[in-house]
């Protein structure tokens, strides 16, 4: 019979049994080596991630409170990336603006004013009876050769040295005393002149009656007259709008000393009460009173909008070509009053050409003298030794130029030296008179007569030689070209 023990090795649920025995026990698999390293990576990288959080936590904690501590960085702006903006895009229809720029326009020149001005027209005797025909006077043909350069300036100037008395006066005669026939008017304006000159030593001539009358003509053939005047409380300048530039003029004649220092004298005739007050005249003796004179003159001229200014003047000597002590003085005196322009006659030769400044550094250009524009004085009639300059005259021209700003200044000065011919003609007289234009630019004077072209030269030479280096330094200092001081092979 069996045991009732069971054995020690019997599993009566019949499940195996719980030994050591690695067939019957499932064991959990342990990490290897790559898998540990990769577990300490992430967690090494979460402990940083934590602390840069914090740090950055409390930086902004700290703007917030005003307890920030953390360092500023500098920051170079050359080495700082540029800023690009992108332009605004318009829509359809729609305009972009354009910029505007800050800076000022440049200026230009929007107009210019030429003035010319002429020599004495000397009526002398043998002058005035070179224009009789039958009985009438003509004296177009004595400017035929002038008239193209009396035209291109804008407003044109003469000296009328004689008066127009008329038949009422006398006979038409010339030295001492001039009595002109009135067509004399007639061949200036039909040259081109458009201003007459009516103060020198001559104006009164023929006495009141002959001094009124003689503006009465001028005015009457439409002409416009500067240096007396019909009334006594007429204005003694003209303001004249030149293409938009405003010039004002003014004409002034010396007067000889007489007895009576209350009254004005002219060619040493003592001028009555009323034509004392209607002639613009100055005293060498009283020069205080004539600067005084002037100065009133400018301010009125000013008032009236002048932009620019220009005195006419009878001063100076005889047949002097230089001028003399009273002329400089005048000249300097009137260039410290801010006087643009002076234009000098009555010597009956040409003299020198000079730019005054002034104190304040402003420029005055002065022609001393422009010498004769028509006359009887030559070698042959003139004993003094300079007889041959009383042939020469010139035609000067100065132009004005007004700037986008308003400024207005001179831009150039230049001269057409001119020579008086007289030569045989069939007049009552026997002879006529020409008057010549030397423009160096012509290739010829051959018009003039062959006979004349040494008399030309010798005529443009003396001109030159007395005004080309001043009005040559004057026209370097204004940027343009010098003219020639001689002339050859004409």
């Amino acid at each position: 019979m069996q045991d009732r023990h069971t054995p020690a090795n019997s599993n009566p649920s019949g499940n195996p049994r719980r030994s050591g025995s690695s067939q019957n026990v499932r064991r959990r698999k342990r990490p290897t080596n790559t898998q540990n390293v990769v577990r300490m990576l992430l967690g090494v990288l979460l402990v940083v991630c934590l602390l840069f959080s914090f740090q950055l936590c409390k930086q902004l904690v700290g703007k917030i409170t005003g307890d920030d501590n953390s360092p500023t960085v500098q920051t170079d702006p050359s080495k700082t990336n540029p800023i690009i903006t992108t332009p605004k895009k318009t829509k359809p229809g729609e305009t972009t603006p354009v910029p505007t720029t800050t800076e000022p326009p440049v200026p230009q020149v929007v107009s210019t004013a030429s003035v010319g001005v002429t020599g004495d027209i000397l009526m002398h005797g043998p002058v005035i009876n070179a224009g009789k025909k039958g009985g009438s006077y003509e004296y177009s043909q004595m400017f035929q050769y002038v008239k193209p350069y009396y035209e291109k300036y804008d407003i044109m100037v003469a000296n009328l040295e004689c008066t127009l008395g008329g038949p009422e006066a006398g006979d038409y005669k010339g030295y001492p005393t001039f009595n002109c026939p009135d067509q004399i008017i007639d061949a200036l304006k039909g040259a081109g002149v458009d201003l007459m000159l009516t103060a020198n030593n001559h104006s009164y001539d023929t006495g009141f009656a002959g001094f009124k009358r003689t503006l009465e003509v001028i005015q009457g053939k439409g002409l416009p007259t500067l240096g007396t005047q019909l009334e006594e409380d007429a204005k003694e300048y003209i303001v004249q709008d030149i293409n938009g530039i405003k010039v004002g003029l003014i004409c002034y004649t010396y007067e000889t000393g007489g007895d009576n220092p209350d009254r004005n004298y002219l060619n040493g005739i003592m001028l009555n009460a009323q034509a004392s007050n209607m002639v613009t005249c100055y005293n060498y003796n009283k020069l205080d009173a004539f600067y005084s004179h002037l100065q009133t003159q400018l301010t009125a001229m000013e008032a009236e909008g002048a932009e620019a200014t220009v005195v006419f003047i009878h001063w100076g000597d005889e047949y002097a070509l230089n001028p003399n002590a009273n002329q400089k003085k005048i000249a300097q005196r009137l260039c410290d009053m801010g006087i643009d322009v002076i234009v000098g006659g009555h010597p009956h030769v040409v003299e020198p050409f000079d730019t005054l400044t002034s104190a304040t550094g402003e420029k005055t250009y002065c022609i001393y003298s422009v010498g004769n524009a028509l006359s009887n004085q030559n070698r042959n009639t003139i004993s003094d030794a300079n007889n041959k300059y009383t042939e020469d005259g010139m035609i000067f021209g100065v132009t004005f130029q007004k700037w986008s700003d308003g400024k207005v200044e001179v831009a150039e000065v230049e001269i057409t030296p001119t020579w008086v011919d007289k030569f045989n003609a069939s007049t009552s007289n026997g002879v006529d008179y020409r008057i010549y234009p030397l423009d160096a630019a012509l290739e010829s004077w051959s018009s003039f007569g062959a006979s004349n072209h040494s008399r030309l030269a010798e005529s443009y030479g003396r001109t030159l030689g007395l005004v080309g280096e001043g009005l040559n330094a004057a026209r370097q200092d204004l940027g343009l070209d010098s003219v020639p001081t001689s002339v050859t092979n004409k």
